[in-house]
């Protein structure tokens, strides 16, 4: 039997001193993966930004990037350390392209990894937005952590909004009924909660916050003989038989400092502009403070002759607050993860080959040591079977 030579075994040992050979390492992928737990280390220590922000031009704006540790998971080494994984990983799974069963499950197992990189990588294109939409309104367009805006392509609309409270004035629920508008029709609608998102055309929307405001005011103004119920908006104008004065509404409360609705009036005619405070319960607040006119005239609702005014009660508009998310990753790294598991599984629990004949790790010729053993094994357990062993 001819015997391997000293440089043929030393041909079979510098096969992995190229390129490839260095790419597809065990030492390399073990160095990578500690220094991508290092980097991941850095970005859980420090605070990382959505969008670094540099104090510098040119090379120094440029070196204060690379070593920034505000933008870990958006930076070059994270980027490249993932990169190189990517590689290493593919050139192992060439190299181990036999259809044997372990080498089958070692496939998977390096696939799962690729795919949860992957879904990483696609993680760069994801959405992660902010919405803001009166009740009855539509909204289009998603406003980013950036400061820019995106457009969906459709439109939300909040049909309805509805808040509960604690006693203690606190809110307890919110929902927001919302219609998704495609081509001008309604393609869906959901119900949002907080902690039940809804999802229209592959994004998830989630309910964040609300703002409450007056949103009208039911005002009367009486000349002493005519008496005139009017429906008010901020900025709006309250007509007067008079052609010389007009009433231009400039604020409307809820509650305005404890005593009840109010709103607050810009009356101009030709002496000047002043101010004038109406509350819906100034009978109320004059029996506390009896000399109240007195003392701020400005609360008068009498206070520009012959006009007395009124404010009879406010209406209140909500605008929504609606997170917007979409990852096109997630599903990519939920599928890499499961086969990860699976595959781990497979490994330690499936029984491994029995020895044999291996092949050698020049190529598919089994080395000439092992194929003399396997023989000899094969001779001997012969000889046991038909009694000829001595």
């Amino acid at each position: 039997m001819k015997q391997a030579s000293s440089t043929d075994y030393k041909k079979t040992a510098n096969n992995g001193n190229g390129l490839p050979g260095r790419l597809s390492s065990l030492k390399l992928a073990i160095t990578l993966l500690f220094f991508i737990t290092a980097l991941c280390l850095v970005g859980t220590v420090f605070p990382q930004r959505d969008g670094y922000v540099s104090y510098g031009h040119g090379l120094v704006s440029w070196i204060s990037s690379l070593l920034s540790p505000y933008g870990i998971f958006h930076s070059i080494w994270f980027m490249g350390a993932g990169l190189l994984l990517c590689i290493n990983l593919i050139l192992c799974m060439w190299k181990r392209a036999h259809l044997k069963r372990r080498s089958l499950l070692m496939l998977l197992l390096h696939g799962s990894i690729l795919l949860v990189i992957a879904g990483y990588g696609l993680g760069f294109m994801s959405l992660d937005g902010f919405m803001e939409i009166p009740e009855g309104s539509t909204v289009s367009r998603v406003m980013l952590k950036n400061g820019s805006s995106q457009d969906l392509g459709f439109s939300v609309r909040c049909d309805r909004f509805a808040a509960d409270y604690y006693p203690n004035g606190m809110p307890k629920e919110y929902i927001s009924d919302l219609s998704f508008i495609r081509d001008g029709q309604v393609a869906s609608r959901a119900q949002v909660k907080v902690n039940h998102p809804a999802s229209f055309s592959g994004i998830n929307f989630y309910q964040e916050s609300f703002n409450q405001s007056p949103a009208s005011a039911i005002i009367t103004v009486s000349d002493g003989q005519k008496k005139m119920v009017l429906k008010a908006s901020e900025g709006d104008i309250l007509p007067l038989p008079s052609g010389d004065t007009r009433v231009r509404v400039v604020k409307i409360w809820s509650n305005l400092m404890h005593a009840g609705p109010a709103v607050k009036l810009l009356i101009e005619g030709p002496s000047g502009g002043r101010y004038l405070w109406v509350f819906r319960d100034i009978d109320a607040i004059k029996s506390r403070v009896p000399d109240l006119f007195e003392r701020m005239p400005q609360f008068d609702p009498s206070g520009f002759r012959p006009y007395t005014f009124s404010c009879e009660q406010t209406g209140t508009s909500y605008t929504t607050g609606i997170g917007v998310k979409h990852d096109p990753g997630t599903p990519l790294v939920g599928a890499g993860g499961l086969l990860f598991l699976i595959s781990l599984l497979l490994v330690f629990l499936l029984p491994r080959t029995s020895p044999g004949v291996q092949s050698s790790s020049s190529g598919g010729n089994p080395s000439p040591a092992l194929v003399e053993r396997s023989a000899s094994d094969t001779v001997h357990k012969k000889a046991q079977a038909t009694g000829c062993d001595s």
